[in-house]
């Protein structure tokens, strides 16, 4: 029973299940018509043939001179006719007084007896029970006859009925019905056969590719659905599973490639803390030399939580984080500018970096997460801090107009292709794969800077400008209502 239940649930039962059902509604209908049909057939071939016998025997009724009716025919052919197994039955009596004139075969209808129609002409047909438990149809109709053929004289009025018993009708049916259920057996059967074969060699692909999407490991090992020959309907859903199983692959490998750069990134820090702490701890140092190693530690410990906060913050804008999900407020793009490019003021110094200034202040606040769009800026000027040459000029350009803000930095190239500053948005991508983080960028800047960008639905590109590597972002903001605003101003510093 469960292993039927278990078929009926695949397609392939599903689909013989409801033809199975349609062909038995078919089939059931088709039969019910054509036993009505015949049956309406037989039943008007009947209802004329006993028509016809009641013009024979009221043909041949009459009444004598002397008031007596029976029917004009030679005796023999009387006994004939009305021999005990005659399949007619013939009654006829006086209509005025009820009396029978004629009665045959002895089988008698039960009470009440068949009735006439509302005039004389009418021929009404009524179905009866015989006292010998056969059923019957009767014809019966009033009749006149002239005693002796004379006009001169009233009409007598005869009741003339005329039947037959309808078993052979009723056999005929029963073997029509019974022929009909035999033939809608064999049909169904012979039918499913086909439609079974059909249908297995039509959910052949299905169950193909349900068996390779069973088999398919669920580590990504570069297997692929393949369905040669399958039909048009089902290439479409191959080709969406194969690109599935391809993004898939790719998710993978970026996740473990993902979580190989990180735990890189914080081994190399925790290494070289270990290291700084097994070396203060070898022999008694002077308070200066604890504090120094106290600095040098807490240094990589910020470079740390820095690199933990961000792969946080990819991590949750990569799992589907959205805009709204983050606390928004006015600001000021001018001061979001200055208080990014604070940290590496002490670095811009050392290496004697020229900074130049371009930001036009819109003279309002912008409504904006500034959680995000600080991480984003101070991404990129630590970008430009770090990589650009000693000695080398960068220049930050700001800007809002038509609702889109734009930020660029150009800074003096360091050696970077067009191709590698586009592949620099790419996680923990370096241009030196030496470097680690404890001595070097970790390799995520860029990356959030260009999610966080997506997320705010602006965008973050890259690309050489004469002796410059130029990274911009541009996104929507809105700003802060005010009744009075200040005049819009140029902000320059060198």
């Amino acid at each position: 029973m469960l292993a039927c239940l278990r078929a009926f649930r695949s397609l392939q039962g599903r689909l013989m299940l409801s033809i199975l059902a349609c062909m038995a509604a078919i089939l059931a209908m088709g039969g019910v018509v054509i036993h009505r049909v015949i049956g309406t057939h037989l039943e008007e071939e009947f209802n004329t043939l006993l028509r016809d016998r009641f013009a024979f025997y009221s043909a041949l009724a009459k009444v004598n001179a002397s008031g007596v009716g029976n029917f004009s025919m030679a005796r023999p052919e009387y006994d004939r006719i009305f021999a005990p197994d005659s399949p007619d039955v013939v009654l006829m009596w006086f209509a005025h007084s009820g009396k029978f004139i004629h009665k045959s075969p002895p089988a008698m209808p039960q009470s009440p007896f068949p009735g006439v129609g509302p005039t004389p002409e009418d021929i009404v047909l009524s179905d009866v029970h015989l006292t010998d438990g056969r059923h019957a149809r009767m014809a019966t109709k009033v009749i006149s006859r002239f005693p002796g053929d004379k006009t001169s004289v009233p009409p007598v009025r005869l009741l003339l009925s005329v039947g037959r018993d309808l078993d052979s009708v009723n056999s005929t049916m029963a073997r029509v019905r019974s022929f009909l259920v035999k033939t809608g057996y064999s049909l169904t059967g012979v039918a499913l056969l086909v439609v079974f074969i059909i249908i297995r060699r039509g959910v052949r692909p299905v169950k193909s590719l349900s068996g390779q999407i069973e088999r398919m490991p669920l580590s990504d090992a570069g297997e692929r659905f393949a369905l040669p020959g399958a039909p048009s309907e089902l290439q479409p859903v191959v080709s969406r599973l194969n690109a599935l199983m391809d993004r898939v692959g790719t998710a993978i490998e970026h996740e473990r490639q993902f979580a190989s750069n990180a735990a890189h990134e914080l081994r190399n820090p925790l290494a070289a803390i270990r290291s700084q702490v097994e070396v203060a701890l070898s022999r008694t140092r002077s308070v200066e030399e604890y504090e120094e190693t106290l600095d040098t530690i807490l240094e990589s410990q910020t470079g740390m939580q820095r690199v933990v906060d961000h792969l946080l913050l990819l991590a949750r804008l990569e799992s589907g984080h959205q805009f709204s999900e983050f606390a928004r407020e006015g600001v000021s793009l001018p001061k979001v500018l200055r208080k990014a490019w604070r940290p590496c003021f002490e670095k811009a110094e050392e290496k004697r970096l020229k900074v130049a200034w371009r930001v036009d202040d819109p003279g309002k606040d912008m409504i904006t997460s500034v959680a995000l769009l600080e991480i984003v800026v101070r991404n990129l000027f630590d970008n430009a801090a770090n990589y650009t040459p000693v000695g080398g000029v960068v220049r930050i350009t700001a800007r809002v107009e038509n609702g889109l803000c734009d930020i660029s930095v150009a800074n003096t190239n360091p050696g970077l292709s067009a191709g590698a500053a586009e592949e620099s948005f790419t996680p923990f991508w370096r241009s030196d794969p030496n470097a680690s983080g404890h001595r070097g960028n970790a390799g995520i800047g860029l990356a959030l800077v260009r999610r966080i960008m997506n997320t705010m639905d602006g965008n973050a590109e890259a690309h050489l400008d004469g002796e410059d590597v130029v990274y911009s972002i541009s996104f929507p903001v809105v700003f802060v209502p005010a009744e009075t605003s200040p005049e819009p101003g140029v902000l320059l510093e060198k």
